[in-house]
């Protein structure tokens, strides 16, 4: 008998998070819909539950702007699920305004790196597998911005002189999260967990549609060049195949393909000094 699959999802009532648990409730896999409202992870689950009536289907609420939180949900994910196959860490941030979190964060690296380096960490019990088994996968989201950045400044990520938005904190960020997924590929390994950064390409979205931190020209000609989210979360959902590209971990991803890791990402020095700092600030 064929064992059903479980997926944790974060960011799943909007955009590309969405269209990805809407790709595997009907390919019959039992989901966990991790997000901030938990009033809209209530309706997504009605709605995908009136489509596929049988589907296994689990909501977490949790703050990614707090270290706490986080580790709260997931210990409760853990406890209901202690066999996970995928983690999609889809929720991010991209905004002109800057944020601080309580432990004194800015919201894009709060976010868009340590939040997904706590979930890796705090869900590695549901993800480890005995060698013999097929991987468990973990999914971050990367961006093209990732090469606007001239430096990553380790330091400094999580209080930037400046925001920016799109080519400023954000790029950064998703420049250092990708950094992160190559860095922590090899450990990851040793418990049969494959990690791939996937840039899904210009993809419209809630957080493109309020362009908050969107350069002016890039608003207006969003909607004439940017894809619906439905398109690339099929891409997504194929990349996360722990069978696909030739089951490589650490990689990143654009379009189906494995890409070179920007300089900056693939900088060891700076991939060590990020890790350990993420182990502070997730402490």
């Amino acid at each position: 008998m064929t064992q059903t699959r479980t997926a944790a999802i974060t960011g799943s009532t909007g955009g590309i998070g969405a269209a990805v648990a809407d790709i595997l409730a009907a390919s019959g896999w039992r989901l966990v819909l991790i997000n901030r409202s938990a009033e809209k992870a209530v309706e997504q689950k009605a709605r995908l539950l009136k489509a596929h009536p049988v589907a296994e289907i689990s909501t977490i609420e949790v703050d990614l702007m707090d270290v706490a939180a986080i580790r709260s949900a997931m210990a409760q994910v853990r406890m209901r699920h202690p066999r996970i196959d995928t983690l999609y860490n889809i929720a991010g941030v991209l905004t002109s305004e800057r944020k601080v979190t309580a432990q004194g964060h800015e919201s894009h690296y709060a976010v868009n790196v340590l939040a997904n380096y706590l979930m890796i960490e705090e869900l590695r019990p549901s993800l480890s597998r005995p060698s013999r088994d097929e991987p468990s996968m973990v999914v971050t989201m990367s961006s093209s911005a990732i090469k606007s950045p001239k430096n990553l400044d380790v330091d400094s990520l999580s209080n930037p002189t400046s925001v920016g938005g799109l080519l400023g904190a954000y790029a950064t960020s998703k420049l250092a999260l990708t950094a992160m997924g190559a860095a922590l590929a090899p450990q990851l390994q040793a418990e049969n967990i494959l990690i791939r950064s996937i840039d899904p390409g210009p993809t419209m979205t809630p957080m493109i549609r309020r362009g908050d931190g969107m350069p002016a020209l890039l608003r207006w000609i969003a909607p004439l060049v940017f894809s619906d989210a439905a398109k690339h979360a099929r891409k997504i959902v194929a990349a996360a195949d722990p069978g696909a590209l030739d089951g490589q971990t650490g990689v990143l991803v654009s379009g189906g393909r494995r890409k070179a890791l920007p300089r900056l990402a693939d900088d060891v020095a700076k991939r060590d000094a990020l890790v350990a700092k993420l182990v502070r600030d997730a402490a």
